[in-house]
């Protein structure tokens, strides 16, 4: 994020979207009636060339309709806060400032972000959504299908809890074969935010 298993397939086969609609209007309901998140994360980074998995943790905030502060905290300070169309990345001291209308990449950042965040990905058409249930989760695999992203990112996996259809994970599966999972802790739903929260 920060410089952003055919046995299982197998045995529990993706069904197109469509055949489940239910499911996912419960989800876009869900997702409809949250207006502001407050919750901690915990970032897993799998890299082919490096045995380790690279761990990091910070803290979230949304707030409806188009601000969202992603913050990471361990081992290192990284901030990219969304406010509107003006975007600001924090590293360790240096401030940068970006306006999402006018530069292509980051508007596309925003955009993915904010989708994930408020359902609307669903009627995103630069993805392919198809789902499946596994343990305790509803999980909506986004298959890349806009070639440039492509290059980057195949796939992205949004978990949602079967018992509130809340997202509680994102695993994004990379062009290159690696991936990056992130777990949502302690969330906190429909709460007033702290005064400043979408501030550099």
């Amino acid at each position: 994020m920060r410089n952003l298993a055919l046995i299982w397939i197998l045995f529990f086969p993706w069904i197109v979207l469509g055949q489940n609609s239910g499911v996912l209007q419960k989800i876009k309901q869900q997702s409809l009636q949250i207006k502001t998140i407050d919750a901690d994360f915990v970032q897993t980074k799998n890299i082919s060339f490096i045995d380790e998995q690279l761990l990091s943790n910070g803290k979230f905030w949304f707030s409806r309709p188009g601000k969202m502060r992603w913050e990471y905290q361990k081992p290192f300070y990284y901030s990219i806060i969304i406010n509107g169309d003006n975007i600001t990345v924090i590293d360790d001291k240096k401030e940068s400032r970006f306006d999402a209308a006018s530069n292509a990449m980051f508007g596309q950042i925003k955009l993915v972000i904010m989708n994930m965040v408020n359902g609307k990905m669903f009627d995103d058409p630069n993805y392919h959504a198809t789902l499946k249930q596994t343990g305790d989760y509803y999980v909506v695999n986004f298959e890349t299908v806009n070639a440039a992203m492509k290059a980057y990112i195949s796939s992205i996996d949004l978990y949602f809890t079967k018992n509130g259809y809340l997202m509680e994970k994102i695993r994004m599966n990379e062009a290159s074969g690696d991936d990056t999972v992130i777990e949502f802790k302690n969330q906190q739903l429909n709460k007033p935010l702290k005064d400043g929260t979408f501030k550099p």
